[in-house]
């Protein structure tokens, strides 16, 4: 399987720096209590930063022909969309 050249992929790990800040927020709620009134709004921000991780190694997928490891992306984010989506609580839920 052909992979995306070391180069690209060293610039591509800073797509992850909205994910890390929305994360970093959620923790500072959760964990220590920091009222940043985060809670309302974390969903759409970690969807929208994780789209953003897709689409960049997508494109250079695209780019670069890496086929196999387009589809490997496209598998984690359909796993991660549906697990966002409560799906298999509520899948649990209901055979319950």
């Amino acid at each position: 399987m052909k992979r995306i050249d070391k180069q690209t992929e060293r610039r591509l790990y800073w797509l992850f720096t909205p994910m890390a800040i929305v994360v970093v927020a959620l923790i500072l709620e959760l964990w220590f209590g920091v009222d940043l009134k985060f809670m309302t709004w974390y969903q759409p921000a970690l969807l929208g930063s994780l789209l953003i991780v897709f689409a960049g190694y997508s494109i250079a997928a695209i780019k670069q022909k890496c086929w196999g490891e387009l589809a490997v992306a496209m598998i984690i984010l359909i796993v991660t969309l549906i697990n966002m989506g409560n799906f298999f609580v509520d899948l649990l839920m209901h055979e319950l």
